[in-house]
């Protein structure tokens, strides 16, 4: 079973009726608090904070987890399936790509962009 699939199943199991009964704006205000708490490990990780608490780098890891959950269960209250983000994430990884190639040639000329990122491959 696909983590997409094991995330929505979980929350069908213990929360019955999550899709249609609960709000998308508790998703959307869960993954903000996740990203929250792990920009927090990382803040007292880089020295910063008052807790006494101890954190270590997997705490980066589990908090990056908690996201990914959130943000499925976010997309998926919003009618998404994991398909549906797969095509949305080459679309705009391959914007971005193209973005990027683009600056690259701007600074360097076409033909030694290409060879650039052909190099780095």
């Amino acid at each position: 079973m696909n983590k997409w699939d094991q995330i929505t199943d979980f929350q069908d199991e213990f929360y019955p009726g999550w899709m249609e009964n609960l709000p998308r704006l508790l998703y959307s205000n869960a993954l903000a608090g996740e990203v929250g708490e792990l920009c927090g490990v990382i803040t007292h990780l880089d020295g910063g904070g008052t807790n006494n608490k101890k954190y270590n780098d997997y705490m980066i890891l589990e908090e990056a987890v908690d996201t990914y959950i959130q943000l499925v269960l976010l997309l998926a209250r919003s009618g998404f399936e994991q398909v549906d983000f797969e095509v949305a994430y080459r679309a705009k990884f391959e914007k971005l790509r193209d973005r990027l190639d683009s600056r690259l040639s701007q600074q360097l000329g076409t033909r030694e962009s290409k060879e650039v990122r052909a190099e780095t491959k």
